[in-house]
């Protein structure tokens, strides 16, 4: 089945038969589509048909599998960070064997790598955050809980084997965290128009990881500065 063609559908009230890995692509070809088309024009600024026009995908395949925008944009969120959190819950998984803070400086590093990766989907995920209404709840039920839940629970076990200062709250460290390995990656074109640097590129990308980390678990003052 092409991008172009509209699958048949079903005897009206038949199931849909399982998907073919052919209708399996066809639809993750859209869902990318609708996620970069969010993430820079927002909800209201993107719409079927300019998701269509723009990656040069057939509306009438997208209302085969997308009753409604909103039916769209949720399985965009579903699909783009849903992959993030399952990237970075096996990335924990993977660390048992470490201390709390190795865990913690290593799920940085991996966080700052799909903030490189995925910038689309942190691009919706700070557009929707701008103002409360259906879809700021849904995201947040759905997918902002399990990812700040990774986030503080890591911290809280740095503070619990007494590695981190428990004054600040767990919620409060992990969005410093987070606000700190983001805004690098999030200012790409204000850099290249500013300092005439591309921060996505992977050895800049790697610096940065190297300085949130040495920022937040040393501190900016040399020894000198007494």
């Amino acid at each position: 089945m092409s991008a172009g063609r509209t699958p048949r559908s079903g005897a009206r009230g038949r199931a849909r038969p399982a998907a073919s890995a052919e209708e399996r692509a066809g639809r993750q070809i859209i869902l990318e589509a609708a996620l970069k088309t969010f993430s820079v024009h927002g909800f209201s600024g993107a719409s079927i048909a300019n998701i269509a026009r723009i990656h040069r995908v057939s509306p009438a395949l997208i209302h085969y599998y997308f009753k409604t925008k909103d039916e769209l944009w949720r399985a965009a969120l579903d699909h783009g960070i849903g992959d993030v959190i399952r990237d970075l819950a096996t990335t924990i998984n993977d660390l048992q064997e470490l201390d709390a803070v190795s865990r913690l400086k290593f799920f940085i590093r991996r966080y700052i790598a799909i903030l490189s990766e995925r910038p689309e989907v942190f691009r919706v995920i700070i557009r929707e955050s701008e103002s409360s209404g259906p879809r700021l709840t849904w995201l947040t039920r759905r997918h902002l809980n399990p990812l700040y839940a990774l986030w503080t629970g890591l911290v809280e076990a740095a503070q619990a084997a007494g590695k981190i200062k428990s004054m600040v709250p767990s919620y409060h460290l992990s969005l410093i965290i987070a606000g700190a390995s983001y805004q690098y990656i999030a200012s790409r074109m204000r850099m290249l128009e500013v300092y005439g640097i591309d921060v996505s590129t992977k050895e800049l990308r790697e610096q940065h990881a190297s300085a949130v980390l040495d920022v937040l678990f040393c501190g900016m003052l040399t020894s000198s500065a007494g």
